[in-house]
């Protein structure tokens, strides 16, 4: 079989959120795919201050963060794109106003504005993070790649069009990520793609979420998880399991790469 390479996020694909851990099957899947040659490519949202050591765990040295915002290959950085300080401090200002609480992921520090409801809280549990550290004006004294806005309505168009310059994306039900605009988890992957020789035909990538779904659509196979939204199941070239249900080795088993 041709060598792949094999772009996968990690909430909700690799990270089972209901033991709050890689599962057996996946964490094997993953090791047999490398042994077998295949090229594996972390591909999150996350920065890389809330990874938690889920590199060193799956023993993978490159990974695209920040939804396509930050990108290390072979455990050198190669691409950091922040998101500019006067627009930032517009969005905040504007936000602040709103009473709508404000998160900023740098490279190494994962911090809030302020926390004035229990939504911040309620991000975090989802995802099983720590708290973000309160840090009054963090933003201006420091690069941001990613913001969040701790926010849980359904409608946020108004913040959309009010900034054109930034990508907004439902994280979960409590929280949209803020990110340049201008593609999502695509852009570290042609970032990649430029040093390693690839096909197209030979790029995979499996995900969950909508931050996924531009990510499915460069490949050459996109894989939506069971528990992965819909918009992004309308996407892909297949269906697996859930997360909880042993999808991620089942997709490559229906590849022909596990036996």
């Amino acid at each position: 079989m041709r060598k792949k390479i094999i772009f996968m996020d990690l909430d909700g694909t690799i990270i089972d959120h209901s033991i709050n851990a890689v599962p057996k099957n996946t964490l094997k899947t993953i090791q047999h795919l490398k042994a077998q040659g295949h090229t594996l490519v972390i591909a999150t949202g996350r920065p890389p201050c809330l990874f938690y050591d889920i590199d060193q765990t799956l023993n993978i040295d490159t990974y695209i963060a920040a939804n396509g915002r930050y990108v290390k290959y072979k455990g050198k950085e190669i691409y950091a794109d922040y998101i500019d300080s006067l627009i930032m401090n517009r969005f905040v200002t504007d936000m602040i106003e709103q009473k709508i609480e404000v998160g900023f992921e740098a490279v190494n520090v994962y911090a809030i504005h302020e926390i004035l409801t229990d939504l911040p809280r309620k991000f975090s549990e989802y995802y099983h993070l720590d708290m973000p550290v309160e840090i009054e004006n963090f933003h201006l004294y420091n690069k941001v790649l990613q913001m969040v806005i701790f926010y849980d309505k359904k409608d946020y168009t108004h913040i959309s069009k009010k900034y054109p310059m930034l990508e907004l994306n439902i994280s979960c039900p409590y929280g949209i990520d803020i990110n340049n605009r201008g593609g999502m988890k695509e852009v570290g992957m042609g970032k990649i793609l430029n040093i390693l020789d690839f096909e197209k035909e030979d790029v995979i990538a499996i995900g969950d979420g909508f931050n996924d779904i531009s990510m499915i659509e460069a490949a050459g196979f996109g894989i939506a998880m069971g528990n992965g939204c819909q918009p992004l199941k309308d996407k892909a070239d297949y269906i697996t399991d859930n997360c909880s249900h042993d999808g991620f080795y089942k997709a490559f088993k229906h590849l022909g790469m596990i036996k």
